[in-house]
Order: C-alpha cells, then sequence, then structure tokens
C-alpha cells in the first residue's frame, strides 16, 4: 500500500514540477520582448558568412596558406648604371600564397585527393605589388591537381604540380631558405637580369607545370620520383630524409629533359623565329646535414644546365650555406648562416664575318657571398628574417659591363 501511494506521489509530483518549470520558460521567455532573437539570428548569419563548408561529408577540406613581404635596398655601379633604391617585394622562395587540401580513405591501403594552391607574384618577379601603369597584379596556379595514393604502390599526382626535381636545390634541415635560397630565388638576382641587363640566375628546376607524376612509398628513407608533362618534360628524382648517429640528413639528386620554352628550351634564330627543336637537359641536386645536438648545419646544392639550339649553352651553379640553429630565446629557435654561390653561362655559335663562319663562345659569370638570421616566433607561426647578399657579375665578353652589387633584404612571413 504505502509503496503503490508513493508511486503515485512521485509521478504527480515530477508532473507538476514539469508544468511549473514549463511555465516558468513560458513566462521568462515572454518577458524577453518580440525581437528576443534577432540578435542570436544576425550572428548565425555571420558565422555562415565567415565558415569554409565542405561540399559534402565524404571528402576533408584545409585552407592553408602564408603572407610573405619584406623590404628590399639594393645599390649597383656598373653597365653604365650607378643607382639604388628600395622596393617592397615578396621572395620567390616562399611567396605569399593560399591553397586547399583535402583527401578521403577509400580502403585501408588507399586514399585520394586534391589540392588547389595561388601564389601572387608580380609582374617583374621584384615587386609585391605591381603599379597601375604596369597592369594588374594576378594570382597563378602553384598546384591545381587531383591524387591516389596507396601505401603499397606509391602516390600519383595529375595536373599543375611540382615536377620530379621541383625542390630538388633547395633541400634544407634548417630554416634559412626564407632568408637565403639559391641565387634565382632572391629578389636581388631578378634585379640583376631584369633592371641591369646581366645573366638570369636559376637553379635549373622545372618548377610547377601540367603532368603526370608518381612518387614510389618510402623505403628506407628514400623516395623515387618521375614526371611527365606536355611538349615535353620528363625528369626523374631521388630523395632521402632521416637521422643518422646523431645527425639530421636530407638531400636529392634529379635529372630531366625539356623542349618546353618554360624551361629554358626556347630558342631563335638569325631571323627571330622559334626553333621548335630547341632542347634543354638538366642535372641537379642538393644535400643538407645537421648536428642535432648543437645546431650545426651545413647546406649544398649545384646543377648543369645544356642547351641545344641554334645557340649551345652550357650553365652551371653552386651554392654553399653553413650556419648554426638553436632555441636561444623562448621566442623559438634562431638561425644563423652565411653563404657563398657561383654561377656561370658559357654559349657558343657561329658568327659569320664577311662570309666566314667562325665559333664564338661568350659567357657570364657571377659570384656572391652574404649571410642573415632567421628568428621563429612559434606562437605565431611566423619567421622574422634579414639577409646581405654581394653580387660580382662578369660579363666575360664586355668587361666594361662588369656590375657590383648588393642587396639587404628583411621582412617577415606569417603562416595560417
Amino acid at each position: 500500500m504505502f509503496g503503490g501511494l508513493n508511486k503515485s506521489t512521485s509521478i504527480f509530483a515530477l508532473a507538476a514540477v514539469a508544468g511549473l518549470a514549463m511555465g516558468g520558460v513560458s513566462a521568462k521567455a515572454a518577458d524577453l520582448g518580440g525581437d528576443c532573437c534577432a540578435d542570436l539570428e544576425e550572428r548565425v548569419a555571420e558565422l555562415e558568412a565567415t565558415t569554409a563548408r565542405k561540399g559534402n561529408r565524404k571528402v576533408s577540406l584545409t585552407i592553408y596558406g602564408q603572407v610573405t613581404t619584406a623590404v628590399m635596398f639594393w645599390d649597383a655601379d656598373g653597365n653604365g648604371v650607378d643607382e639604388n633604391n628600395t622596393y617592397v617585394v615578396d621572395p620567390q622562395t616562399s611567396g605569399t600564397r593560399f591553397g586547399f587540401k583535402g583527401s578521403a580513405k577509400i580502403d585501408a591501403d588507399w586514399s585520394a585527393g586534391y589540392n588547389i594552391e595561388l601564389q601572387w607574384q608580380a609582374a617583374d618577379a621584384t615587386r609585391v605589388r605591381v603599379d597601375s601603369d604596369e597592369g594588374e597584379d594576378l594570382p597563378e596556379f602553384r598546384q591545381a591537381h587531383w591524387w591516389v595514393k596507396s601505401k603499397t604502390f606509391g602516390k600519383i599526382r595529375v595536373g599543375q604540380a611540382d615536377t620530379a626535381n621541383s625542390g630538388i636545390a633547395e633541400i634544407s634541415v634548417a630554416n634559412e631558405l626564407i632568408a637565403d635560397g639559391m641565387s634565382s630565388s632572391q629578389a636581388g638576382g631578378a634585379i640583376i637580369s631584369s633592371d641591369l641587363s646581366g645573366p638570369s640566375m636559376g637553379n635549373f628546376e622545372f618548377n610547377r607545370l601540367n603532368v603526370v607524376r608518381y612518387d614510389t612509398p618510402e623505403l628506407a628513407g628514400f623516395i623515387v620520383s618521375a614526371a611527365w608533362g606536355e611538349d615535353d618534360v620528363w625528369d626523374v628524382a631521388l630523395r632521402y630524409a632521416g637521422e643518422f648517429a646523431g645527425f639530421k640528413i636530407a638531400g636529392g639528386i634529379a635529372y630531366g629533359e625539356s623542349t618546353d620554352a618554360r624551361n629554358g628550351a626556347a630558342d631563335l634564330d638569325t631571323s627571330g623565329n622559334l626553333i621548335d627543336d630547341s632542347q634543354v637537359e638538366v642535372v641537379n641536386g642538393g644535400l643538407s646535414v645537421m648536428h642535432v645536438a648543437t645546431g650545426l648545419f651545413v647546406t649544398a646544392s649545384a646543377g648543369y644546365r645544356d642547351r641545344d639550339s641554334y645557340v649551345d649553352d652550357q650553365d652551371e651553379f653552386w651554392h654553399l650555406t653553413g650556419g648554426i640553429e638553436q632555441k636561444w630565446s623562448s621566442l623559438g629557435k634562431t638561425t644563423i648562416f652565411g653563404m657563398g654561390g657561383e654561377y656561370n653561362e658559357k654559349s657558343r655559335f657561329v658568327r659569320v664575318t664577311d662570309g666566314v663562319a667562325s665559333t664564338v663562345v661568350d659567357g657570364d659569370q657571377v659570384q656572391y657571398y652574404g649571410g642573415g638570421i632567421v628568428q621563429k616566433i612559434d606562437a605565431a607561426a611566423m619567421d622574422l628574417f634579414i639577409s646581405y647578399r654581394h653580387y660580382d657579375v662578369d660579363n666575360g665578353s664586355n668587361p666594361t659591363e662588369d656590375i657590383d652589387f648588393d642587396v639587404v633584404v628583411g621582412g617577415g612571413r606569417i603562416k595560417f
């Protein structure tokens, strides 16, 4: 009896409490006025407008990127030029860009994904924003491809992607590349070629093209890559990354052939017509080693390029960096480095004078040295840097056109 009475009493009591609670909520809501949800609806609309949405629930979406800008001061003397100037630049080694990437798991072994990435580059490769009379500063695609990957068989990419030798001469286990890079990567090299009529320096990478690329699975730290692209480009590369006996090691070597004008294969005959059978062969690579305990490191890269056409060019470069990287501050690691290198361009062609043909050898040489410092700020995913370079440009066929060039670049990069 008492059990049944208590049960019924409990049920009625719970119902009464629920009714009072509902009534209390309704009464409270009524007291808030007719526009109680206006602010909430406005906030929801704002969040919807600023939220990246996935196209479906199967493929992930990640937005990433970085902003890299710097102030560059340069001073040139030679080749009829005595000038100095200051630019705001976007260093090409690691320029301003943003991208979208994602993937989906097919099964335990296979997955698929995509990568779309754009980068801003100025028309003359030195200024971040071009002047209004120089045209628009439009973004260019760095990546626009899909991929399929197997843990067993490797990865295939199709579309705008890195060729096999892309980045092969910019391998480093330290954090100096944002302030260092090869001679073509710093804006100073672009000033020498575009503003001072000096040689166009480079590290002979094919970089990014419309290609089909294959990478093997990693085996004991080694990966083999091969790529083929339109009109016609192909290259192969071997890379390694790992640690051994207290040393961090990364390196690679690549070989490639191209008839694509974007890779320096195009040439003109004496009438100014494009030679269709121009071809370029390149061999390049790099090696970087760091002693983990001390942070001491050395990085080297080199390359050779042979261009066969109306003019037979044989170009080569070497680049060496050494320094130390340690976390002396709670902000993050500090990288201090010195560097030097050389670029040689030799051209062989036939010149006809008064009906007599003769072989002419012409060439330019650039020697450079400098140093810099990079400070990481871990809390902001940021790098602050400053570097100095001095270039001696030797125009072999005309010594009066030799150039002395000094450049200081200081700026920052923040990633998101």
